[in-house]
């Protein structure tokens, strides 16, 4: 694996300082703040339509495992309808994950976008939620981050997002997705050891744009329709992890179920975009 997706496998990237930790129950954000270091999340932070959030390099968000409702999925939960900004670096990213002793997916809930204002992220690594990241009703920028060890690694709906340079792997779905209207450009990332690589759940209609990414050996399927998905769906100029391009027998779509639409694969690459820059 290239030097792109290399980065992202190590979490001790972090200086050797030892961060300043600190305790947050729930939390209202209505004004401008700044995060740094560790925070142990013990509750819900919301973010209004007039706050902003910004995480500095190295910080560390680790949710405790809380589970009011016993619905099997953890509480404690970062929600954004302001501004949010996690900018981190190649040598400090920035961490969200589970406070478990042995961490499982659904630990907690999601860091979840609902009509923000502004989302900005890069070097960011989110694992052990419900969701890695949710984004609906907005825009969105992620690059250069990772998902891994979630139920949806990425998970959008209704939303204009650029998803580039990111490595989601060994999720239950690496993106879940409901297009409704929304656009976006998923580009130059790795989706690989996932259940599912690209779950289309509905309303589709090819106004995302998937393109040379490396889609692979993802099992039992590299793409899946979900049941009201009856729009046909193409994803061209993809690495499929065979010169042969994207196999019938790694799809979910018309073929297995008369009622959904079909997933086509034009102009297969014919090697890893890691290996071809």
């Amino acid at each position: 694996m290239g030097p792109l997706f290399s980065i992202l496998f190590l979490f001790l990237l972090t200086s050797c300082v030892p961060l300043q930790k600190t305790e947050v129950g729930n939390l209202v954000i209505s004004d401008k703040q700044v995060w740094q270091g560790e925070k142990r999340i013990n509750g819900i932070i919301r973010v209004t339509r007039e706050g902003s959030l910004t995480l500095l390099p190295g910080t560390r968000l680790v949710f405790s495992r809380i589970d009011h409702d016993a619905d099997g999925i953890g509480d404690a939960e970062l929600f954004v309808e302001g501004e949010f900004v996690a900018r981190g670096t190649k040598t400090q990213p920035i961490l969200l994950t589970s406070a478990a002793e042995n961490p499982q997916p659904g630990d907690w809930k999601f860091l979840y976008f609902d009509y923000a204002r502004k989302v900005e992220i890069e070097y960011l690594i989110s694992e052990y939620a419900y969701s890695g990241v949710q984004v609906h009703f907005c825009r969105a920028q992620i690059s250069r981050s990772e998902f891994r060890y979630n139920i949806d690694g990425v998970r959008f709906s209704t939303a204009n997002i650029s998803l580039k340079n990111s490595y989601l792997h060994h999720n239950r779905h690496g993106i879940r997705y409901e297009e409704r209207g929304g656009r976006g450009v998923v580009q130059q990332n790795r989706i690989s050891d996932n259940q599912i690589g690209i779950f289309a759940v509905t309303r589709g209609a090819g106004l995302t744009l998937f393109e040379q990414n490396d889609i692979i050996d993802n099992k039992p399927y590299q793409v899946k329709m979900g049941l009201q998905q009856t729009t046909a769906l193409d994803f061209p100029r993809n690495w499929w992890g065979d010169v042969r391009g994207l196999s019938a027998e790694t799809v979910f779509d018309q073929r297995r179920d008369r009622s959904l639409g079909r997933v086509t694969a034009t102009e297969p690459l014919d090697r890893s975009i890691d290996a071809i820059r």
